[in-house]
């Protein structure tokens, strides 16, 4: 009696490989949020040269920065003194890995500043300047989550 097993085997490759070429669904999964999301009240000021420390009433003005969007991109909205002075879209890199410690890059003037979120719900902000630019002596601001 001759045996079928080459060709069953043959057939069975075929329709594993047939199988595994078939275009999968993605997972539904829905981006996280960006971890800036959120509104931000300016808390405090520390200049980098003097490490002077001043807060949001002694600098004389008030300041929220608003944060929506995914882990990677969104809008934001700046009102300085409760007025809007600034809108736009922004993305946001993470080189060193993680999601509390970046870059966010602001696409409508092709300005960054780098963020750090710690445990305190507190963001810190860098002196913001033209992309792939650093200001040696900036500004960190502190804003808390409200």
């Amino acid at each position: 009696m001759k045996t079928n097993r080459p060709k069953l085997a043959a057939l069975t490759t075929f329709l594993v490989l047939i199988a595994l070429s078939c275009e999968r669904p993605v997972c539904g999964c829905v981006s996280p949020p960006a971890p800036v999301n959120g509104v931000w009240a300016l808390t405090s000021i520390t200049y980098g040269l003097t490490q002077k420390r001043v807060t949001a009433s002694e600098a004389g003005y008030t300041e929220t920065i608003s944060y929506d969007g995914l882990v990677e991109a969104g809008t934001f909205k700046r009102l300085r003194n409760g007025n809007e002075v600034e809108t736009g879209n922004f993305s946001l890199s993470f080189p060193n890995g993680g999601n509390t410690k970046g870059i966010v890059l602001y696409l409508n003037d092709k300005t960054w500043q780098s963020f750090e979120i710690r445990s305190d719900n507190v963001l810190y902000l860098s002196e913001r300047s033209p992309h792939g630019t650093d200001i040696a002596d900036g500004a960190t601001y502190a804003y808390q989550k409200q």
